[in-house]
């Protein structure tokens, strides 16, 4: 048995899951994942966070609390501050190793690789040698596992973009039937553009598990991942001034994008406190009405959210979207 790694199924989790586990398992590591977001995990996390942080970051503390708990060798814990250049990721994701270090002193070990590609990829291959070194592998092993584990994340993401589902990937990956997204009907009769970040939509406890409501109702459901690149990209650039934050980038293109596709509605799913989505969210909102007439709802979330006022909400909605289907 190699050393044990811990990666808690949270944040940057849902978009780099597949990179992180075969680089850590290419390395000759046992990646061990924090369980689905439950209740206790989430009232592990409030405890632990400070005031104002949002309930992604929240969730995050939690599963850092599970692995410790569990007894983990290591946690892997990037710092990340840019995947794309002349982009940024949320301020919350590069200060996240100091933040736990905080609220676990010496009760863990971070592997907290930089990942900067606004800078040099040389700098960035020294940070990948420097996880690699720390578990006995040299430069060539540790290039070589970063090349598997890209290939692995670009199945992936082909996986989605054919209207798959993260859950699906790793049932698939795992052969865990309980853990697949509901699909949707054979002949849904709506279909709607959801909206947000990937650690919201794709975390079922964070978004009241949304996505399965909407299925169980009729409704196809598409997300960005689902879309083209180029086509986001192409999108995304129609902005007056460039967004410099990778996700809200994605989602401003995405949002032009279901402006010009038969979506029926448009479902934005956004944390509390979030304070990129403060301004993505207005951005979204006043474009797709001037673009289209589109019907949108946005739902806020956090710890106190009640789920029968999120059911009423996308009942309500999904009526009102066969009404006018009707008309």
């Amino acid at each position: 048995m190699g050393t044990t790694v811990g990666i808690p199924r949270a944040l940057a989790y849902h978009d780099y899951s597949p990179l992180w586990k075969a680089f850590l398992s290419n390395l000759g590591a046992e990646p061990v994942i924090s369980p689905p977001t439950n209740q206790a995990i989430v009232n592990d996390g409030v405890g632990l966070a400070v005031d104002g942080t949002c309930l992604p970051v929240k969730i995050f503390y939690g599963h850092v609390s599970w692995l410790i708990e569990a007894g983990v060798d290591s946690i892997f814990l990037p710092r990340l501050i840019s995947v794309a250049p002349k982009e940024y990721i949320c301020p919350k994701f590069m200060g996240l190793p100091d933040m736990m270090a905080a609220a676990f002193p010496n009760r863990a070990r971070f592997i907290a690789p930089v990942v900067n590609l606004t800078l040099s990829p040389r700098l960035f291959y020294r940070e990948l040698e420097k996880v690699g070194q720390g578990l006995g592998c040299t430069a060539k092993e540790t290039r070589k596992a970063w090349d598997e584990a890209l290939a692995a994340q670009k199945r992936f993401q082909s996986f989605l973009q054919g209207g798959n589902w993260p859950a699906e990937y790793e049932a698939e990956q795992d052969r865990d039937t309980e853990s697949m997204v509901t699909r949707p009907l054979d002949n849904p009769n709506l279909r709607i553009g959801l909206l947000g970040h990937s650690y919201v939509i794709y975390d079922k406890l964070a978004s009241m598990d949304a996505v399965s409501r909407l299925h169980h109702m009729g409704a196809e459901v598409l997300t960005v991942d689902m879309l083209s690149p180029a086509r986001i990209e192409a999108q995304a650039v129609r902005w007056p001034k460039r967004m410099f934050w990778t996700s809200g980038r994605r989602i401003l293109g995405a949002a032009w994008e279901y402006t010009e596709m038969p979506v029926d509605g448009i479902i934005y799913i956004t944390a509390f406190g979030c304070g990129t989505d403060s301004l993505t969210a207005e951005l979204v909102e006043r474009t797709v009405r001037r673009r289209s007439q589109i019907p949108q709802l946005i739902l806020n979330i956090d710890e106190h959210t009640g789920e029968a006022g999120v059911v009423t909400r996308l009942e309500a909605f999904v009526d009102m979207l066969r009404w006018r289907r009707a008309r």
